[in-house]
């Protein structure tokens, strides 16, 4: 049975831009602006040029980008910039991004095969945001018999072990997130987390199939990380 698409009509765009418009102005207004006022008032704020900022400084900072421009400073020299954007998540998000956009065109050439191609006018480079936005609006679907605790700890247990293993890296001189003694020791520690806590996401859905992925996903890590280990020892 086909379906007869609507016809285009330019009021209901403007009607849907205008309402969508309207609520986020109702939403920042409301909600965004109340927070980060309440957020600055519990930040210790620098002294820059002898004088020390305040909350209503930095928002009068917000529309005069000269004005911002030592407080933006000040900013990337603390801890929380290094672990949210730079040489953290942020930084991490974009290099793996880049890394698998190239792996996927890379594989369809060998497979010859188009790869993402439809989404983003230039070889499809739109894809993985799309593919981002689709893995977030996915139904969250817990087996009736899991173990709830551990089930929902073990992606959260990935992604802390992620972060500990990118902070581990130093990007510049000054620029890492945890500057620590025990260099490649730490790191072999790090990745030594990863087979665990798979295993563990696919014991705790308690059941079998998701067991046995666990379980495959498991050797695959081990037989990598054991030529990753010899091959780093030699350094």
């Amino acid at each position: 049975m086909s379906v007869i698409a609507p016809k285009f009509r330019l009021g209901y765009l403007i009607k849907g831009i205008t309402d969508n418009i309207f609520w986020i102005i109702i939403l920042v207004t409301l909600i965004a602006v109340p927070v980060v006022q309440i957020v600055l008032i519990y930040i210790d704020f620098p002294i820059i040029d002898g004088e020390i900022w305040n909350p209503f400084r930095v928002l009068d900072a917000m529309t005069h980008p000269e004005r911002a421009l030592p407080l933006v400073k000040s900013f990337m020299q603390t801890d929380l910039f290094k672990v949210v954007a730079f040489p953290g998540f942020g930084f991490a998000a974009l290099i793996a991004a880049a890394v698998i956009f190239v792996e996927r065109k890379m594989l369809a050439k060998l497979q010859l095969r188009v790869g993402p191609f439809y989404c983003g006018k230039v070889e499809g480079i739109l894809q993985l945001m799309a593919d981002g936005l689709k893995l977030i609006s996915k139904e969250i679907i817990i087996p009736a018999k899991a173990d709830k605790p551990l089930f929902w700890a073990a992606p959260v247990l990935f992604a802390a072990t992620s972060a500990a293993f990118v902070a581990l890296i130093p990007v510049a001189p000054g620029w890492v997130v945890a500057d620590i003694d025990l260099g490649l020791l730490a790191v072999f520690a790090v990745i030594g987390f990863f087979p665990i806590i798979t295993i563990l996401a696919g014991w705790s859905s308690n059941s079998k199939f998701p067991f046995i992925g666990g379980i495959r996903a498991l050797y695959q890590m081990v037989s990598f990380e054991i030529p990753l280990i010899l091959s780093l020892l030699g350094i």
